[in-house]
């Protein structure tokens, strides 16, 4: 195997000697795969030999059990950590690596990721000793490749990891660290995601919501404590969660917040609760009942009762005089006697889940 190495080292010497950068090749030059088993590529791709390596993936994105077979039997960490290297990086051992175009595509990629996932390619331990370890390389999309796998094996040892990647100075590194924490639907993260939400941009606002309705009802309870915070950006994400997750503890939540300070609170809750159909008819008209008939209640309850009523058709009789109170001259004084008597009728039809 010394001149395993030939087609990358020799196109690289080329490259540099044109002034061309080895990360980016346009060289889409093939030479011939050859006949070495795959337990030798594997064990001289992990010494750090380029060629044995992009003969080794070849085979593995071939789909060549051979070769996965070679991953899982080798044992020796190098390996993942120069597969998990060529992933983010696109170098191999440290140096530059021009590989055969097939193995620059995102579906190669993927396949070698699919090398770090139980009984997919090597032995898990294995698999996961390199991939904590790698959430700690100087190098941000070594951790944020890491990361990402880390989310899809659902480590729960890598709990304590991914919560303090929260706080990488790199964007990219938290957004998969909020991701992956959804992934391993360990409940232990929801006070930590809500937490980094208060201080969250958009982009990574949006990726902790999507953790926290993976997570699901076990995040109800943390949710319905948030979604009283000062802050009208909590208020509104945690509102918006409820509905996603669509557990009925929330609906006295979301009731509240059609009366909430910040519009788009109110407008996030009434959009909401009409998620929870008949369920959050009874709590609404109550509301209706009891509190003082504002104009901006009467824009978000008339929207739950009008979705309500369009879910339900059978409803409409005993809804649309209440939407329709809402909306007239006396609606202050009309809407809570509207919405009582259609209670009234609701119950006395058993209307009412």
């Amino acid at each position: 195997m010394a001149n395993s190495d030939s087609f990358s080292n020799n196109v690289d010497a080329t490259m540099v000697r044109n002034g061309a950068s080895t990360d980016q090749p346009s060289l889409d030059v093939t030479p011939p795969v050859g006949i070495t088993p795959p337990q030798v590529l594997a064990e001289d791709a992990a010494s750090g030999r380029r060629g044995a390596a992009w003969r080794l993936m070849h085979w593995i994105v071939e789909g060549d059990p051979r070769a996965v077979i070679a991953v899982a039997s080798l044992d020796d960490d190098r390996l993942a950590q120069h597969l998990l290297e060529f992933i983010a990086l696109g170098t191999w051992a440290g140096k530059p690596f021009v590989v055969p175009p097939a193995l620059r595509s995102a579906h190669a990629r993927t396949r070698l990721r699919t090398l770090f996932l139980p009984e997919a390619g090597m032995n898990a331990v294995r698999a996961e000793r390199v991939l904590l370890a790698a959430v700690h390389d100087r190098r941000s999309a070594m951790r944020e490749n890491a990361i990402y796998i880390l989310g899809i094996i659902g480590s729960r040892a890598a709990l304590p990891t991914l919560i303090e990647a929260l706080n990488d100075p790199v964007p990219a590194v938290r957004l998969q660290a909020a991701k992956a924490l959804g992934r391993v639907g360990d409940t232990t993260a929801v006070p930590v995601l809500l937490t980094a939400l208060q201080t969250a941009d958009e982009q990574l606002g949006s990726q902790i919501f999507q953790a926290l309705v993976k997570l699901g009802q076990p995040a109800v309870p943390s949710l319905m404590t948030a979604s009283t915070s000062h802050s009208a950006w909590m208020r509104w994400q945690c509102v918006r969660a409820l509905g996603e997750i669509c557990d009925d503890r929330a609906i006295p939540v979301l009731v509240h917040a059609l009366t909430d300070s910040d519009h788009s609170v109110a407008w996030m809750g009434a959009k909401s609760l009409a998620r929870f159909g008949k369920h959050a008819l009874e709590p609404t008209l109550r509301l209706l009942v009891t509190a003082e008939t504002s104009p901006w209640l009467v824009e978000t309850a008339s929207y739950v009762l009008h979705e309500l009523y369009l879910q339900n058709p059978r409803l409409k009789p005993y809804l649309e005089p209440v939407v329709q109170s809402m909306h007239g001259p006396a609606f202050r004084i009309a809407t809570p006697n509207a919405a009582r008597t259609a209670l009234a009728q609701l119950t006395a039809d058993g209307m009412l889940p």
